[in-house]
């Protein structure tokens, strides 16, 4: 398909997600980070997430396969609910359970089940079934992966809720390079802005000027690795105000100035 479309959401099945084809920005719970191809993540039941494509995407300027992608969604009993007691299941039943925190899994697991996953695609009946504990089986052998959430954020929303949270993601991830007041948001919200601020940090763990200054930040990443602007350029279209402001809130959560984080990607892409 040309773009991804889906909103921000949870649902009760654990959901696999394999990007053959695609780059963008990924929300799992109160974690914002990058994706791309080749990367495989489980994503827990209820765990609020969100995988938006960069801009160029939506802006029709790309061709109608530019993503490709396989999702497997799956209820976490979905072989009986007595199925995870198992002793063979013990190691199924813990990546279960870190998957509450999100997972992303690196390429060596990845590389395991890119055939196991493809083959799933094609797959019915009980083939299906199979290959599906095929792949987890794999993946809960493994501890090649990485948490995205520092902490479990899975959701008790009602359904309001949830469309008041997705109304104010949305308009962050289209707004994040413009100026944005409180205020609006929390009209956005049908909140006031104190109240929206308590609101926020609660569902989230993080106050909202720490998740929009996260997203800006994503942002700047990939214009550094893309290479063709200055840093201040750069500081500017993420939607920072000064450049002295973007190189402390850069350095606090990647741990590198925009220049060393440069260097760094330059360093790895002639490793590879």
């Amino acid at each position: 398909m040309p773009c991804i479309e889906h909103d921000w959401h949870f649902h009760k099945e654990m959901e696999l997600i394999y990007f053959i084809k695609s780059t963008g920005t990924r929300y799992v719970g109160n974690s914002i980070g990058n994706f791309g191809p080749g990367e495989l993540y489980i994503i827990g039941s209820d765990v609020p997430h969100l995988f938006r494509n960069h801009r160029e995407y939506y802006a029709d300027k790309l061709e109608d396969e530019a993503v490709d992608l396989v999702i497997i969604k799956f209820e976490r009993n979905f072989l009986g609910k007595d199925f995870l007691e198992l002793p063979e299941a013990k190691k199924l039943q813990l990546l279960f359970q870190q998957a509450n925190r999100g997972l992303k899994f690196s390429k060596a697991v990845t590389y395991l089940v890119h055939n196991h996953i493809l083959g799933l695609v094609g797959s019915q009946g009980l083939s299906r079934i199979a290959g599906l504990l095929k792949i987890l089986d794999i993946l809960s052998a493994s501890e090649n992966h990485l948490s995205l959430c520092s902490e479990v954020i899975t959701t008790t929303y009602n359904k309001n809720e949830k469309d008041r949270m997705a109304r104010v993601i949305s308009y962050l991830t289209e707004n994040f390079d413009k100026k944005i007041e409180l205020e609006q948001v929390s009209s956005i919200a049908y909140m006031t802005p104190n109240a929206f601020c308590r609101y926020f940090k609660k569902r989230t763990r993080k106050s909202f000027t720490q998740y929009l200054n996260e997203i800006r930040i994503r942002h700047a990443c990939k214009l550094l690795i893309e290479g063709d602007m200055q840093i201040a350029t750069v500081c500017y279209q993420s939607g920072f105000n000064t450049l002295t402001n973007f190189n402390r809130q850069f350095k606090a959560l990647m741990n590198v100035t925009p220049s060393e984080y440069m260097e760094l990607y330059n360093k790895k892409v002639e490793l590879d």
